[in-house]
């Protein structure tokens, strides 16, 4: 089976206009569908959106605080006491 080497202007112009329409559905149709992972009742940056996730974030962040200053804090006022206790009670008095 040979296939003709020649075609008409006619159909090629059907094929090219065959084809951009359907480039143009297929981009039409791309558009319109949404991420599944960008759909925002999902996953955990869904819950995080919701208000659960932002009490619950904002109660996470208080305590990281609370420890992060305990833990820098701790080595100064264990000094600061030992200081205070050396004031009071004096390390070369005789008892």
């Amino acid at each position: 089976m040979k296939k003709n080497k020649q075609s008409s202007g006619q159909a090629k112009r059907k094929t090219t206009k065959a084809a951009e329409t359907k480039e143009s559905l297929n981009t039409e149709k791309a558009s319109e569908k949404p991420d599944p992972l960008d759909d925002e009742e999902q996953g955990f940056g869904g819950w995080l959106r919701s208000t659960d996730g932002i009490e619950t974030m904002k109660l996470f962040i208080i305590a990281n605080t609370i420890v992060m200053l305990t833990t820098i804090v701790y080595p100064h006022v264990q000094t600061a006491i030992e200081i205070i206790s050396e004031m009071i009670y004096d390390p070369d008095s005789f008892y």
